[in-house]
């Protein structure tokens, strides 16, 4: 028969045994930790931060695109985003910006000369390298957040390129993509397959990329411990009616003995953006994702109204899905332009009825005023010196008053719009270097709007 066990020591007992299963649990889950993030990111939700670039996307843009697809009273996704500010775009060179000087303001928070990128304004641009500048992608991957970029254009264009590289010479893409490559972000999906030849394709992997090329590719991504690569088209995207023109089509496939891919196999802009949000929601890591229209720009200087349009609603549309999609109590959403292209303008007081793609003739106005185009453009090439295939018909191409190959930028200001989690920073005028302290105040936590 057992001997009697005080009561005292079955106490003394049982606390022994919790403290050390306590000092168990805390081992264990110090073991699991995440390195690079602090205690209090790992305990909250995980935040976020997306940023929508539309390349060449003045406010005449999103006016165009909301009366094109919905008359004067319709509404795009942007619309309904409850901040927005005006955001001034001139570069430390120039009153009027290209795009890297402008998206190196946007990811650093510093102005630089015009075709420089992720250097400051000491850089004179193909001649001499500036100090370098660190941008939000590159500072939020130092902090294990995770890291994607997405566009349209090519992934060594100026605009996602601003957010890796540093580069005197925007045109040096080759250079890019070796940056790229080396940049350690999560995730990088767009076109210029023609800058990274095989041996660059096999050092990505290497170092731990899975090179993608097809949307079904992407589809079928599994496993989120690799990087992404996505390489689409050998340059830019087709635009975003001849993706879906080839996709209704059965001819659909590329020519015989050509390696790149056909139009429908190039993702959307919106299904890049879907297949991006839920990869970096799913980590439950703080993550930020830059996703850019690059094609917005490209119509812009071929003066291609409608297909202006077309790709400035599929930006809306990938607006949309982000809106869907996330939590305002914890992500931010900015949309914005690194600047105008063009001068689009709404000109004259057509019928509602006869829609924007119609003339107008004021009938009390003087005779030789004549009819003249509701849709026009300040710069650019015009109807009479077009060079490219419109692809949505002869009636695309849109008049200007300055005939030019390529239509200019201009220095006008551009909208910026904001929801979600630190939104209200979004206010009044701003210098576009704004996004980048409203993007890392929202990333580091801070509850300061003001």
């Amino acid at each position: 028969m057992a001997r009697d066990v005080p009561v005292a020591k079955i106490g003394r007992a049982i606390v022994a045994a919790i403290l050390v299963a306590a000092a168990l649990g805390v081992a264990v889950g110090a073991a699991h930790k995440s390195p690079g993030l602090p205690d209090r990111a790992r305990a909250a939700p995980a935040r976020g931060a997306v940023l929508f670039i539309g390349d060449g996307m003045g406010p005449a843009y999103i006016t165009v695109t909301r009366v094109a697809r919905g008359g004067s009273r319709g509404k795009l996704r942007i619309d309904g985003l409850p901040y927005t500010a005006l955001s001034r775009t001139y570069s430390a060179d120039s009153p009027v910006t290209d795009s890297a000087a402008a998206a190196t303001a946007m990811a650093c928070g510093k102005k630089t000369v015009n075709g420089v990128l992720g250097e400051d304004a000491s850089a004179v641009y193909a001649r001499q390298d500036g100090a370098r500048l660190e941008s939000i992608a590159v500072w939020a991957k130092k902090r294990g957040m995770r890291v994607g970029l997405v566009t349209t254009s090519t992934v060594t264009d100026a605009t996602p390129a601003a957010f890796y590289a540093c580069e005197k010479d925007r045109e040096n893409e080759a250079g890019i993509a070796r940056q790229a490559v080396a940049s350690g972000i999560d995730f990088l999906l767009g076109g210029g397959g023609k800058f990274f030849p095989e041996e660059l394709r096999s050092q990505a992997r290497a170092d731990g990329w899975t090179v993608v090329v097809t949307v079904h590719d992407l589809r079928v991504m599994t496993g989120r411990g690799r990087h992404v690569l996505g390489l689409f088209d050998e340059g830019a995207f087709p635009f975003q009616p001849e993706i879906v023109l080839a996709r209704k089509q059965a001819d659909g496939a590329p020519a015989a003995g050509s390696d790149a891919p056909a139009a429908r196999d190039v993702p959307t802009l919106p299904e890049m953006t879907r297949w991006a949000i839920d990869r970096l929601k799913g980590s439950g890591r703080p993550f930020f994702l830059m996703v850019e229209g690059g094609r917005i720009d490209h119509a812009g200087h071929a003066n291609w109204a409608r297909t202006l349009v077309d790709e400035t609603a599929a930006l809306d549309e990938a607006v949309g899905i982000a809106v869907d999609r996330l939590d305002p109590k914890t992500t931010l959403v900015l949309v914005t332009a690194d600047h105008e292209t063009g001068g689009l303008a709404l000109n004259g007081y057509p019928h509602e009825k006869d829609g924007i793609w119609s003339t107008y003739s004021d009938p009390e106005g003087d005779k030789g005023d004549g009819p003249y185009p509701v849709v026009t453009f300040a710069s650019g090439p015009g109807i009479k010196k077009q060079t490219g295939r419109p692809p949505d018909g002869e009636d695309d191409a849109r008049p200007s008053g300055i005939s030019l190959v390529s239509a200019a930028h201009t220095g006008v200001d551009v909208a910026l719009y904001a929801w979600g989690a630190g939104a209200e920073r979004v206010h009044g005028t701003l210098d576009n270097t704004a996004v980048y302290s409203i993007l890392r105040a929202q990333l580091e936590g801070k509850s300061n709007a003001r």
